[in-house]
């Protein structure tokens, strides 16, 4: 049975970290340290390492352990770090959550579903309690069904709660923001991450979630952590004015592949990614200037001019 722990760390706005690429093969970490940093100094309250947005299914299992490796390097103890172990099959998964409890940075771990084929709540639970033990960490549920077809219902969620040892959280990439209520009130000491940064502030404002872990703030991490501390601080007019400027831009990203858009908006703004590992395919040029330019309607000049990542103050009228 699990503890029901409740993990203190997971909340605030989590940057969900991409993995550069050098010809769409070598994996590179230039612009991976230079990110981190620029994240940090933004004001984030963690990263999620291997993850959709790191392509980790894209990935060998050394290469994932390298990344872990350089990001616990680099991090250095500031923030904590979550990892995501999710694998095709669960030997990969228990040998990644290992490797992952090897590190005093990282604070948990994280699975999706089993993959492609078919699975049961039984199958998951039992996947998630393998990894949990492998790790001895607390576990993170990583819900999103658009890609795995996986969509748990709210009584599901809550047998996996109280059965997967340690389960502390979900990373609910799900826009029913009602059933996000729902399972928080039935569960109120889970932690519930949105997956859609968009979101985030009505989500805070009823209660449903404690905070994000999205790709969206790789690229503009300072506007979520200004609408996170500004809600709690109780200024919800101005959390309200950034949050829909910010969905202007987020508006850009979700008119191309989400994940191929980030790799766009940070190369453009000064953080050589490359291009996403195939098959993926990576934004055309002519693509990344609409990009640009589209993006210049609700922002200054500057991030781009100057290569760094999007603040508040970039918004037009803000």
């Amino acid at each position: 049975m699990s503890t029901n722990l409740v993990q203190e760390e997971m909340k605030g706005v989590i940057v969900a970290l991409p993995t550069g690429f050098v010809d769409d093969d070598t994996v590179t970490f230039d612009a991976y340290r230079k990110h981190i940093d620029a994240c940090i100094a933004a004001g984030v309250h963690g990263f999620w390492i291997n993850g959709c947005s790191g392509l980790a299914v894209y990935l060998t299992e050394a290469e994932r352990k390298q990344i872990l490796e350089v990001a616990v390097e680099h991090n250095a103890g500031r923030v904590p770090l979550w990892v995501h172990t999710g694998a095709m099959a669960t030997r990969e998964s228990v040998r990644l959550a290992r490797h992952a409890s090897q590190f005093k940075d990282v604070v948990g771990v994280s699975t999706l579903p089993p993959l492609f084929y078919i699975t049961t709540l039984d199958g998951i639970i039992a996947h998630m309690t393998a990894i949990q033990a492998a790790a001895e960490l607390p576990i993170t549920y990583y819900h999103v069904p658009g890609i795995t077809r996986v969509n748990l219902d709210a009584d599901q969620f809550g047998i996996m709660y109280e059965q997967v040892p340690d389960m502390v959280a979900v990373k609910y990439s799900e826009q029913d923001v009602f059933k996000a209520m729902v399972l928080k009130q039935r569960h109120p000491r889970m932690r519930l991450m949105s997956g859609f940064e968009e979101i985030l502030l009505s989500g805070l404002a009823l209660g449903a979630f404690d905070g994000t872990v999205g790709a969206g703030q790789n690229f503009m991490p300072g506007p979520f952590v200004d609408i996170y501390n500004l809600f709690f601080s109780g200024n919800l007019d101005k959390a309200k004015q950034i949050s829909l400027q910010v969905a202007r831009l987020m508006d850009i990203q979700g008119r191309f592949d989400f994940t191929a858009a980030t790799y766009a908006f940070l190369n453009l703004l000064g953080f050589a990614y490359g291009q996403p590992r195939r098959p993926m395919l990576g934004l055309s040029d002519a693509d990344c200037r609409s990009v640009r330019e589209d993006s210049m309607l609700a922002i200054r000049p500057a991030p781009f001019e100057e290569k760094r990542l999007i603040r508040s103050d970039d918004f037009l009228g803000t």
